[in-house]
């Protein structure tokens, strides 16, 4: 065995040890026990290793800085880390050999996740490091959360306690020891053996000789059954045994905090009898209660003004009877090359140099006739010369006593660029815009696809985004009322209503920002293994959630051509569909698979659940539009049109076809029509 080993691999015939680097403080995988020994899954898989290879192996464990220095530096042959871009310029990767299991940390109390797509909406401490930015990158690109960088897993946990974050996202070999340690008490695991990322040997780039000769032992590991047998021992066990410490600590912790909750009400409650006694408690009380609901009503409108000063589009707010300028956000000024002081208080005939006074009575005839106005196509004049082609829309709404315009301006220079067909109907759209009279509105031809593409194009901005903003006027209004009336219990309830339409609305325009940014990536193409692709993605959506039945068959499905990372994002969105939308059938039946059709390759997902009508079908990949209500089937109504818009950059096709009460088939290739 020794001298075939040095016959094939030349760099380890001049020595009889393999040297192994690992991390000292990462179990299960590898760490230094209480008498300074290595242990771990790492250390048994190296020994096993050694013994197939008939060498001896050393083991240095290290700071992991430490380590990654020795192994760049030549003195050490043999590390186990995530694969990652970073770390391809300087290793060479085997095939990976285990996962290490994420888990999401949560407060006491709160309901657990069941699975990725609950992290919606909600803050989300993770690690500030390489592996996991990639990870999130690829696998959680969908989920609209805000992530809290800390630099280590004790961090991550206090942000949670502390009310920084809602919850973690951890690999548990980081977070497991610091919850078993109880410097973070009053927190649990759960959607436990989460599935981002692969663990894999990896020697240095060049000694490809060494890497062949491991990635066949390996192999061989995995066939005989040490390896399985490894992760069973190493991998399985030790987080399950940390979870259970931490929850009896806190379980101890919360009886303790129970008896102090009970000495302490009871005190409280001897208080509560003495003040009861006191004159003018109730008219105490109740000037708490307008205080408290005055301070909701400022919070509200300082989230408002956020919104509307942090969205992107350029938005103007305009005085219907007057025709000044109210208010306008940053992104006007920025599109103009203005000052802000020179576009609020100005009339907004003051910025027909820039806009056009043909394109302003045009704007005042359709406000005045219909209310509203939906994609008008206008070039805007810079200060400084440059024009932009723009499409703006407007609505007219009635707050309090004012009747004002709402402008939103959308800059489509740089999709026009990029986009021939959305130019061709954009150019059209402005021709036809042109020539058509406000009299005779039904003679205008009917749109070409370019034109649709505009028209969707602008109205999720121009009119999806108008409900929750209506809707926070209305609740504001209704808040002030009831004010000014003394009803603070109802201003707290109408507060609450204004916080969740604000959220609502950042969410809808950070998901419009990533369906802009899709069509502005650039395209790589890269093979692409869509069976494993297709596989690690359907863990990731079913996450922790283990109690469904649920029977999913995966074909075989040819390789393709693309960006690994949007295409991941397909999966996602149509396996969380499917997922999602046969959670009310007694046994969901999920099938992955792929046909040829015209020379191209095809890629379906079938599955038995709910279903829709065909006849709303043409509102299936519209941003915000959904097929069912939000009380049947949670969700945010993005997913299919990031589909279809990733699936288009490709120079490919998807659809979908479906049946109520008996299940949905979509369909996407990535092959250009020939």
């Amino acid at each position: 065995m020794v001298l075939a080993w040095a016959a094939v691999c030349p760099v380890v015939q001049a020595q009889t040890t393999l040297r192994y680097g690992g991390d000292a403080a990462f179990p299960p995988f590898e760490s230094l026990n209480a008498q300074g020994q290595a242990e771990g899954f790492q250390i048994d898989l190296m020994q096993a290793v050694g013994r197939e290879l008939g060498v001896e192996v050393s083991t240095s464990l290290q700071a992991w800085p430490a380590t990654v220095e020795a192994f760049k530096a030549g003195r050490v042959d043999v590390i186990a880390m995530v694969e990652t871009t970073e770390r391809r310029a300087y290793a060479h990767f085997l095939k990976g050999h285990a996962a290490p299991a994420f888990a999401v940390y949560l407060p006491v109390g709160l309901p657990a996740p069941r699975a990725l797509q609950d992290l919606q909406g909600l803050r989300i401490a993770v690690l500030d490091h390489e592996p996991m930015r990639e990870s999130l990158s690829k696998w959680l690109s969908g989920i609209d959360a805000t992530y809290v960088r800390a630099t280590d897993a004790q961090s991550a946990l206090r942000a949670v306690k502390l009310g920084f974050a809602d919850m973690a996202l951890l690999p548990r070999a980081y977070a497991d020891p610091v919850m078993a340690s109880g410097e973070v008490p009053g927190l649990v695991a759960g959607l436990s053996n989460l599935s981002l990322q692969t663990y894999s040997l990896a020697v240095v780039r060049g000694n490809d000789e060494l890497r062949q000769r491991l990635q066949e032992v390996m192999d061989r590991l995995e066939a005989n059954g040490s390896l399985p047998a490894l992760r069973e021992r190493w991998l399985n066990d030790k987080p399950a045994n940390a979870e259970r410490q931490a929850m009896e600590r806190d379980m101890a912790q919360q009886r303790r905090w129970t008896w102090l909750v009970a000495v302490g009400g009871t005190l409280l409650l001897l208080l509560a009898a003495y003040l009861l006694r006191q004159r003018g408690r109730s008219v105490a009380t109740e000037r708490a209660r307008r205080s408290e609901a005055e301070r909701s009503l400022r919070r509200s409108e300082e989230l408002l003004d956020r919104t509307f000063q942090r969205n992107p589009e350029p938005m103007l707010v305009v005085d219907h009877d007057s025709g000044v300028v109210q208010d306008a956000n940053p992104a006007v000024a920025t599109l103009l090359g203005l000052p802000e002081g020179e576009v609020v208080g100005q009339p907004l005939r003051a910025l027909a140099h820039h806009i056009g006074m043909d394109n302003l009575k045009s704007m005042a005839r359709a406000i005045d006739l219909g209310g509203l106005l939906d994609a008008l196509p206008v070039t805007v004049t810079r200060r400084d010369g440059q024009q932009r082609a723009c499409l703006i829309s407007a609505d007219k709404m009635r707050v309090g006593a004012l009747t004002i315009v709402l402008c939103i301006v959308r800059d489509v220079t740089e999709r026009m660029a990029q986009d021939a067909v959305f130019r061709q109907g954009y150019q059209a759209l402005q021709a036809m815009s042109e020539q058509a009279s406000l009299d005779a509105p039904d003679t205008l031809p009917p749109l070409d696809p370019g034109e649709d593409r505009v028209r969707e194009f602008t109205r999720a901005v121009a009119h999806d985004l108008r409900a929750p903003l209506l809707a926070i006027q209305g609740f504001m209004g209704l808040m002030r009322e009831r004010m000014e009336q003394g009803h603070t219990d109802e201003a707290l309830e109408y507060s609450e209503q204004v916080d969740k339409a604000t959220r609502r609305m950042n969410s809808m325009i950070d998901a419009l920002c990533k369906l802009a940014q899709i069509d502005e990536e650039v395209l790589r193409r890269q093979d692409i293994d869509m069976r494993t692709l297709a596989g690690d993605t359907w863990a990731l959506v079913r996450g922790g959630e283990t109690d469904r039945a649920i029977e999913i068959r995966f074909d075989s499905l040819p390789h393709a051509q693309g960006s690994s990372d949007l295409v991941a994002q397909v999966w996602q969105n149509l396996l969380h569909n499917a997922w999602k939308y046969t959670a009310r059938v007694p046994v969901a039946r999920i099938r992955v698979d792929s046909f040829q059709e015209d020379g191209r390759t095809w890629y379906r997902v079938t599955d038995n659940g709910a279903g829709f009508d065909m006849a709303h079908a043409r509102h299936l990949f519209q941003p915000f539009r959904r097929m069912h209500s939000t009380s049947q089937f949670e969700g945010s109504g993005i997913g299919l049109s990031m589909v279809q818009r990733i699936v288009r950059h490709h120079g490919g096709e998807v659809r979908v076809r479906s049946q109520p009460g008996v299940g949905t088939v979509a369909e996407f290739t990535l092959d250009p029509v020939v």
